[in-house]
């Protein structure tokens, strides 16, 4: 099966669409990052996804799938399975009928593990198409203990000097993440109010957290760690006075920070694999054929070197006829 980049993955053969960010009368909705979804009028995705996604679906009519259950269709067969990456990701096995090609879509995946979210899969596939979020050599993360040890000892130096310590974090996924790490190490924690709602829907579908959070109403008491979302603008937090703020985040590796405030800390852990991760995650799954989305291009070269036939689409880069034509071999 061939693949097209264009506001997300779309396979001719089988007249499907996966994370498409337009609306579509039928698509996967991979997970629930607003950077993979539409207002799809039949989307398929997880319970979870869904119960993540709320009310954003109010006017669709939701194909709701459990992992490894099939969804027929006359030309293929999808089933859907865990990625890593946050509460209810996946990825999608689709089989053709008619050749019975086994295409395999990662949606964003991690390969390290996670107290929150359910344990990346591997899929043996025939074609791979593949997020290449970190898809550059430079991408190479620590060891994650390492990391949040680092961020335990910053938080604490912070506390003691009476500082108020914020530490951002993508409201679903990877605060959830921290906010269990923290726990774990005996913080009080606070968040703010959508990542608190995020976690609720974490503790509905059973994940269990070592302690318990509160949401950020306006009041700060001292020695209190605050979850903030790096995306959300900051006026609630102008009447307190010495804050300091630690980002986790895979951009930290390479001094880039695609957002707009800086941080007084920035320690590299991602809720996506580094550029060796996924290139072993590459070897793993086995394809004869990959094409690799979103991220840079450097990764699909450094398969190419290895053997692997690898393209990378890109809607700016590529027309969606080459898309059509470029049949690996």
């Amino acid at each position: 099966m061939q693949a097209v980049f264009k506001s997300g993955v779309y396979l001719p053969e089988v007249d499907l669409w996966l994370d498409s960010t337009r609306k579509r009368e039928f698509s996967l909705i991979s997970h629930a990052h607003s950077d993979h979804t539409g207002r799809h009028a039949r989307p398929v995705l997880t319970p979870n996804t869904a119960n993540l996604l709320g009310d954003y679906l109010d006017r669709s009519a939701p194909v709701l799938l459990d992992y490894h259950q099939p969804y027929e269709t006359p030309s293929y067969t999808m089933t859907l399975h865990p990625a890593g990456h946050c509460l209810g990701s996946a990825q999608a096995l689709i089989v053709s009928k008619e050749t019975g090609e086994r295409l395999l879509y990662t949606g964003d995946i991690k390969s390290r593990p996670s107290p929150t979210n359910e344990p990346l899969e591997v899929v043996p596939c025939d074609t791979l198409v593949m997020e290449s979020t970190y898809g550059r050599p430079e991408y190479v993360f620590p060891e994650q203990e390492q990391v949040l040890d680092t961020a335990y000892k910053t938080l604490r130096m912070w506390l003691s000097r009476g500082e108020r310590p914020v530490v951002k974090g993508w409201r679903l996924g990877k605060s959830q993440e921290i906010l269990h790490h923290l726990l774990a190490q005996g913080f009080d924690v606070m968040a703010e109010e959508s990542i608190y709602l995020g976690t609720q829907v974490y503790l509905d579908a059973g994940v269990k957290f070592p302690g318990h959070v509160r949401m950020f109403e306006g009041e700060w008491p001292d020695g209190w760690v605050l979850l903030f979302p790096p995306g959300k603008k900051r006026e609630v937090l102008k009447g307190f006075s010495r804050k300091r703020t630690l980002e986790l985040t895979g951009w930290a590796v390479g001094g880039n920070t695609p957002w707009g405030w800086a941080a007084d800390a920035s320690l590299p852990y991602s809720d996506h694999p580094d550029f060796n991760e996924l290139v072993e995650y590459v070897k793993a799954v086995g394809p004869k054929q990959v094409y690799t989305v979103n991220g840079f291009p450097e990764l699909a070269a450094r398969l190419r070197e290895l053997g692997y036939p690898a393209v990378h689409l890109n809607a700016r880069g590529h027309k969606q006829d080459a898309g059509f034509q470029m049949k690996l071999v």
